[in-house]
């Protein structure tokens, strides 16, 4: 089986298992520079040795990555972020041959997945949420829509794909609960607070009735039906640029600031891991660990019972 042929297979057979089409399109994203480097080769011809050769290209490559709010540019190369991502992939598609009998070698059985070292999430900053809320106070059609996108991201911490699938009848503004559903056809409850849920009230009182059943819709006169992940990244930008934000302003950003202030408002990671849809603990804890250390030390810092006692500034001088 020629390369070509075994990613299209793997696309299928990921898709039949219920993956999103998302999921299927990053696949055949981060597989397609293996096929340029390697050529449409035979599967069962591919050795360690060509996968360890790819990997090294990856780190060595320029990078058209660096404005992803999800990678930092790398000298010399991709990221290490993008590095494991893709040689996650190439494992995935030669663990699936493996399974299917396709090969009976598998090339990628002792190649280690990169693990980078993980730098504190870009989060959107207290003071810059406040200032893009700002910009939402003349109440116009579009200043409720946008206001009411904020505060649900910042408030549920849901990605920017379940944002833009909520449908009306998702909502229970009453009881404050949504079912939100992301990545293909994994759907949770999802609690929010008053003000998101009066933000909410106000723009479904105003938004057009022509536009589908989504929550979020375009209210370009060119382009109807729900919002998308580029409208939705478009929106914050203008909202950012009219607010004089310098800082993290993107979809993923919003998350990372209600992990963040989950955390540093006491929240464990346990129920933070539930709240963000992650599949285990570890997840959360590969990500946010760095916010409940910052948390202990502010804690340690008022609770310590050497302090009072000896007292002390910031820099360790008595």
């Amino acid at each position: 089986m020629l390369l070509t042929e075994a990613i299209e297979a793997l696309l299928i057979a990921t898709r039949a298992d219920g993956r999103s089409i998302e999921t299927v399109k990053a696949y055949r994203r981060k597989l397609k520079p293996l096929v340029t480097f390697l050529g449409d080769v035979p599967v069962e011809g591919i050795t360690s040795n060509d996968i360890r050769r790819y990997i090294a290209h990856l780190m060595d490559r320029p990078t058209r990555y660096a404005d992803h709010p999800m990678h930092e540019e790398m000298e010399g190369g991709l990221s290490p972020f993008t590095v494991a991502s893709h040689v996650r992939a190439v494992k995935r598609l030669f663990n699936w041959l493996e399974d299917e009998g396709v090969i009976e070698v598998n090339p990628v059985r002792k190649i280690k997945t990169p693990r980078p070292k993980r730098k504190e999430p870009k989060a959107v900053g207290l003071q810059d949420f406040l200032a893009l809320l700002a910009t939402t106070e003349a109440g116009a059609v579009a200043d409720l829509r946008d206001r009411a996108i904020m505060l649900f991201l910042a408030d549920t911490g849901c990605r920017v794909g379940g944002l833009c699938g909520l449908r009306v009848h998702d909502l229970d503004l009453g009881t404050g609960l949504a079912v939100i559903t992301e990545k293909g056809d994994k759907a949770r409850l999802m609690p929010f607070n008053p003000p998101a849920a009066k933000a909410l009230r106000a723009w479904l009182e105003v938004r057009p009735q022509d536009c589908g059943p989504w929550v979020f819709v375009s209210l370009s006169t060119k382009v109807k039906g729900r919002l998308t992940p580029g409208g939705v990244a478009q929106m914050l930008k203008r909202r950012a640029k009219k607010a004089g934000v310098t800082g993290a302003v993107n979809p993923h950003s919003f998350r990372h600031f209600f992990a963040r202030e989950y955390l540093m408002n006491g929240g464990d990671l346990g129920t933070l891991s539930d709240l963000l849809g992650h599949s285990s603990v570890e997840v959360t804890k590969a990500s946010y660990a760095i916010f409940t250390i910052q948390e202990l030390k502010e804690k340690h810092r008022r609770y310590s019972p050497v302090t009072p006692l000896l007292g002390g500034d910031e820099n360790g001088d008595s």
